[in-house]
């Protein structure tokens, strides 16, 4: 009897998954972000979605998803475009003119902001990464330091162990010569008198 397991993908989790990341990249937005999309709703870990997407969904979606890019391009404006978009007419060019600050304004979208502020998060994230990096790093050094300081006064309390055995070894065997050398001379001063 084959058991399922308790975690096994639905196909309508399935649905979902492809649904809410073909949805992202239409909006222009990262694969990334969808499966923290559904990874929340689904109660699984964004990784796990990850997974999911590139090794079973994402091949049964192709066409979908250059669709999506496609259409994801089409609504991302070439710079060119905008500049053409907002030159001034010759003939108003004299008795009105926009200042640069508020041209730059006309071209900001929420999405043109939205992007920029998650490129921001992802670079900070990054930092913040490269700072945890680094920080392990230094601790891997230091531990490496110190468990080599530490194999080093190993070895040392092994030899002195070693010695003081031997030492305690010579000391038992003086004494049991002692001991016998005593026995003897009893003996002897008792068959004496």
């Amino acid at each position: 009897m084959v058991a399922n397991r308790q975690d096994a993908w639905t196909k309508d989790e399935d649905n979902y998954l492809a649904e809410v990341v073909l949805k992202m990249i239409n909006e222009g937005s990262t694969q990334l972000m969808a499966f923290k999309v559904v990874a929340k709703n689904l109660s699984r870990t964004a990784a796990a979605c990850g997974y999911r997407w590139n090794s079973f969904v994402r091949k049964f979606y192709k066409e979908e998803i250059e669709q999506a890019k496609a259409s994801s391009k089409k609504q991302a404006v070439p710079s060119n475009e905008v500049e053409l978009k907002h030159e001034p007419d010759p003939v108003t060019e004299d008795t009105h003119e926009e200042p640069a600050a508020e041209k730059n304004h006309s071209e900001i979208t929420f999405e043109s902001v939205y992007k920029f502020l998650e490129y921001l998060r992802l670079k900070v994230d990054a930092g913040g990464r490269m700072k945890d990096i680094q920080s392990l790093e230094k601790k891997l050094l230091r531990y490496k330091q110190e468990n080599e300081q530490l194999k080093v006064e190993k070895q040392q309390l092994v030899e002195k162990l070693n010695e003081l055995q031997n030492e305690y070894e010579n000391l038992f065997d003086f004494l049991d010569q002692r001991r016998k050398i005593v026995s003897i001379s009893s003996k002897n001063d008792t068959k004496v008198k």
